[in-house]
């Protein structure tokens, strides 16, 4: 349905319910939205979030007028790159490393106990 051809409200929601698709909101949250980024692993997700926080040393820590004007001006909204970059960190995921290498070491040193 091309938007000229919209007369009606229902005509505009059913043209809508086709377009917006992107954020898809939280139930039980008033305000809040999902926006969902694709990433092909927990690799490239960390490196995501590793680049942005890097992004972020860099813009800050720039002595150059042009970017220290982009952070001041908020053109650059360095809060905003950083709570990006803290949602896409696996933090669940993370105490599965921490399981992994505890096993690790549990069957090193009852190899090593084993060896005496």
């Amino acid at each position: 349905m091309e938007t000229s051809k919209i007369k009606t409200l229902e005509e505009f929601k059913h043209f809508a319910s086709y377009h917006f698709k992107e954020l898809k909101p939280v139930e039980n949250i008033d305000a809040a939205h999902i926006l969902e980024i694709r990433v092909s692993g927990y690799s490239d997700m960390i490196r995501l979030a590793c680049n942005l926080v890097k992004m972020c040393a860099y813009v800050t820590q720039s002595d150059g007028p042009y970017i220290t004007d982009l952070v001041k001006d908020r053109h650059i909204d360095v809060c905003s790159v950083l709570e990006l970059a803290l949602q896409l960190i696996p933090h669940e995921e993370i105490e599965v490393l921490d399981e992994i290498h505890q096993l690790l070491l549990d069957d090193v040193s009852s190899s090593m106990k084993e060896s005496k």
